[in-house]
């Protein structure tokens, strides 16, 4: 790979940058509605994208990758097709220099994050299948989620292969380490019908998988380094599949195509060419259709359209709060944490067990004001009603999922990237784990945070946490969905 740092990358850019922009003026900012309709992106064949797990080194898909990778570390940082441009339009720790160029635009911790990702993971992949001169090229995906892939991918554990680097956990990389199912696992992301709970929720295991990948100090572990690394995107190819699963499920979940902030944001990117286009979440919903492209084995995608409201399907969400945890912020560190949910009325633990049993109203486990002063590097397994002696594993009702700090919540991260600071919120489905913890009556339920290690030769590691996090406010709410007006 070429060295080239931070600093001396800005100082290179800031002298080309006012001659690429009055280049890219010339061939025009074009708008994703113009560059649309024009046909550039509609025509062509759907592509599929396959599951790496099923891929040996010499896989085409693979080659090409490599190809791509090496062309694009060989050009110069500025050019927007380069390895490093694009790792930038994801995150970097220094602000780029000039506003023409639209850095630092990653969404996490906001009701963005799968739409600005499939964007970014859509022309990323243009640029591949022309740097690689493979026409039918289509990023892979890492089923780490549903599936039961907790390995990285042997392809990206080769070390004479452009698709390994050093900056990775040395058992991740070895093969002997694998991801941790209770960290990854998708279930409560999947059992929320809300588009903007499940968005929010999704980015725990993605959030995880980045940290047991990157280990203590890798590339993929920090927001600002994570996309130098090529298993980044295929990371990401699967979290974007895992939108479309979410869908498919039916029952109510829909993408929130009347919500004018969601559908009307738009952000930069650039086509295979270098040219500056623009996006926005309309032009993005049915990817096989608008873009072209499906995942190996998914079901039908569901089609949605923006402004074409269709009663039937679509749900809106309130949320009402029930319980409060009193007392001061909980921290959470390198021990099992305990905190009790109050339920000292007999209306109230009645109430919940009503709405746990419910077909359409959620109990979500709410955590607010969560911040960390650097990147944990862990991520912690939560229990709700966990019986004594009962070992904390993933799959059994009492796991409601797991807490992940990436890109939010995180104060020295922002502060390294002169980034407004904003503290982290997390939901988690809770109707399964309470139906099971009110069968056994008393006046509170434990919620348990357990640290998680990655798993090393099958068994779990006790992880060693790089700060603690704080957690400012747990609460219970209900989330009722109805059917829209």
């Amino acid at each position: 790979m070429r060295k080239t740092t931070r600093r001396g990358f800005l100082e290179s850019t800031g002298k080309a940058v006012a001659g690429a922009a009055v280049t890219r003026a010339a061939v025009g900012a074009v708008l994703g509605a113009e560059l649309f309709g024009a046909g550039r992106v509609f025509g062509g064949p759907v592509f599929v994208r396959r599951n790496v797990g099923k891929m040996k080194e010499d896989d085409p898909i693979l080659v090409s990758y490599r190809k791509a990778i090496k062309k694009m570390r060989a050009l110069p940082d500025t050019n927007p097709l380069s390895w490093a441009y694009q790792g930038g339009i994801h995150w970097t720790t220094l602000p780029f220099p000039t506003p023409t160029v639209d850095w630092d635009k990653c969404e996490h911790g906001t009701d963005f994050f799968w739409s600005w990702h499939r964007m970014y993971l859509y022309w990323f992949e243009r640029i591949v299948r022309k740097m690689s001169e493979d026409k039918d090229w289509a990023v892979p995906y890492w089923n780490w989620g549903p599936g039961s892939d907790f390995k990285l991918p042997a392809p990206f554990r080769d070390t004479t292969s452009d698709l390994y680097t050093v900056h990775r956990d040395p058992a991740i990389n070895a093969g002997t380490g694998s991801l941790n199912p209770a960290a990854v696992s998708v279930t409560s992301s999947f059992a929320l019908t809300n588009f903007f709970s499940a968005n929010g929720n999704i980015q725990n295991p993605h959030g995880a998988v980045h940290v047991e990948t990157g280990g203590a100090s890798g590339w993929m572990t920090s927001v600002s380094t994570a996309a130098q690394d090529p298993i980044f995107y295929v990371h990401h190819s699967n979290v974007d599949r895992l939108w479309n699963l979410w869908l498919a499920q039916g029952g109510g979940r829909s993408d929130p195509t009347m919500n004018a902030t969601w559908t009307g944001k738009t952000y930069e990117f650039f086509d295979e060419s270098g040219t500056s286009v623009k996006m926005s979440a309309c032009e993005i919903l049915r990817a096989a259709n608008q873009l072209h492209y499906k995942y190996e084995g998914e079901p039908p995608q569901v089609l949605e359209y923006c402004k074409k409201r269709r009663p039937e399907r679509i749900l809106e969400f309130a949320q009402e709060p029930l319980i409060e945890v009193p007392g001061p912020p909980v921290e959470l560190n390198g021990q099992d944490v305990t905190v009790q949910l109050p339920l000292p009325l007999r209306e109230t633990r009645e109430r919940a067990m009503s709405v746990a049993g419910s077909a359409s109203d959620t109990l979500l486990l709410q955590l607010d004001g969560i911040e960390a002063e650097l990147q944990p590097g862990v991520a912690w397994g939560i229990w709700v009603g966990l019986g004594k002696g009962a070992e904390a594993v993933a799959e059994i009702p009492s796991h409601v999922g797991a807490l992940s700090l990436f890109g939010a919540g995180i104060r020295g991260e922002m502060k390294e990237m002169q980034h407004e600071f904003t503290a982290a919120r997390a939901v988690f489905p809770l109707n399964r784990a309470m139906q099971e913890a009110l069968k056994a009556g008393g006046e509170s339920v434990e919620v348990r945070f357990v640290p998680l290690g990655i798993l090393v030769d099958g068994k779990a590691t006790r992880p060693t946490v790089k700060a603690p996090v704080k957690v400012a406010k747990i609460s219970v709410v209900i989330e009722r969905g109805t059917p829209a007006s």
